[in-house]
């Protein structure tokens, strides 16, 4: 595991998610601003849904799994929960002003792996219940409900790791209501796009995700930087800029685009 790694989880396990160093936009919230932490075994009432009644939260432990209780409705939060192994928090937070509903999040870590949980309740029925795997909450824009999640390689966009290695990313979420809609384009971080990647083979890389002109060729050995992934259901794509500067994507199969010494590798 490397350095960013480790970093990542000591960060998460001691302080559970402080602002990530890339930084956000001034329209956006940090993950750390949140409208009510929710600890472990008290009860707290909070309208949740904004129907002006007050909802009864309550976060525990029983037999072996983290249980989630909202009014009558109970939801587990981790299975298999062990209290030596899982860090944790609970958090409500209001991630689009527009609507009147509210969320509450989950946040855990293990040794080598994290999540986060997305919930949304109305009365006394869980409307929204997801889970986005090796993903930490980042920022959101309270404006335009769009969240950022700072995501790795099994996260949503698992599938381009046999292209080209060990990936980050802020893979964003739109929250409208009940609603929450995957985009289609992910930012890779800082640390990516600093990275040196070396071209396996000539890639092609063209104008834009729907054209088939070509913009520029990358010839074998030749070095390019990974800007942005995207993903539309089986179409997969890499924003890459070349040495002359130029942006273009190149697209994106089962087998390794670059050189493996050259790509990020720390699992």
């Amino acid at each position: 595991m490397n350095l960013l790694k480790k970093l990542g989880i000591s960060i998460l396990t001691a302080a559970m998610l402080t602002v990530s160093a890339f930084g956000f936009s001034s329209d956006a919230y940090a993950a750390t601003s949140c409208k009510k932490v929710i600890k472990p075994n008290v009860t707290y009432k909070y309208d949740i849904d904004g129907d002006k009644d007050k909802d009864t939260i309550r976060v525990y432990e029983s037999n072996g799994k983290l249980l989630l209780k909202v009014n009558s409705c109970t939801k587990t939060l981790i299975s298999n929960f062990s209290s030596d192994y899982h860090s944790y928090n609970v958090k409500i937070y209001d991630f689009n002003r527009k609507d009147k509903s509210s969320e509450i999040v989950l946040e855990w870590a293990g040794d080598s792996e994290w999540g986060t949980r997305i919930l949304k309740f109305k009365n006394n029925t869980c409307k929204v219940n997801k889970h986005y795997y090796d993903a930490q909450l980042h920022s959101y824009d309270p404006k335009t409900g769009m969240v950022s999640l700072d995501e790795y390689e099994r996260g949503r966009y698992s599938k381009f790791a046999n292209a080209i290695g060990c990936i980050e990313y802020y893979n964003k979420i739109k929250v409208n209501g009940y609603t929450l809609s995957n985009q289609s384009t992910a930012n890779t971080t800082n640390s990516v796009r600093k990275n040196k990647y070396i071209a396996s083979k000539n890639l092609t890389a063209y104008t834009s995700v729907n054209s088939t002109k070509k913009a520029f060729t990358i010839k074998k050995n030749s070095p390019a930087y990974i800007y942005a992934l995207y993903q539309n259901g089986n179409k997969r794509y890499i924003k890459v800029k070349n040495s002359a500067g130029k942006y273009g994507y190149v697209k994106v199969g089962s087998s390794m685009l670059f050189k493996e010494s050259s790509c990020l590798w720390w699992r």
